[in-house]
């Protein structure tokens, strides 16, 4: 079975307009934690998740290891999607 991730919270933590930068927590059903970095391209000021990084309090819900992991980045346009649902553009 494939992995599905469903974000059921998301806050924005940090925001900087001067660079058009800002960072989201997800939270997933699976109690998995993420943080999200996100860019706005100067053209037309989209935002688009450039990094995402698995908070380490839960093992990795994909590969079970409890230390760092690059699973999430297959994901990370789905998270990413629902994240943004959820809290907006700052």
């Amino acid at each position: 079975m494939a992995y599905q991730p469903k974000v059921i919270n998301a806050e924005i933590v940090s925001n900087n307009p001067k660079n058009g930068l800002f960072e989201v927590v997800v939270n997933l059903k699976d109690r998995t934690s993420c943080r999200l970095i996100y860019e706005k391209k100067a053209d037309n000021a989209t935002p688009f998740a450039s990094h995402i990084n698995r908070l380490l309090n839960e093992p990795c819900p994909i590969c079970r290891k409890d230390f760092l992991c690059d699973c999430m980045t297959k994901y990370k346009e789905d998270i990413s999607e629902q994240a943004l649902e959820l809290v907006g553009t700052p």
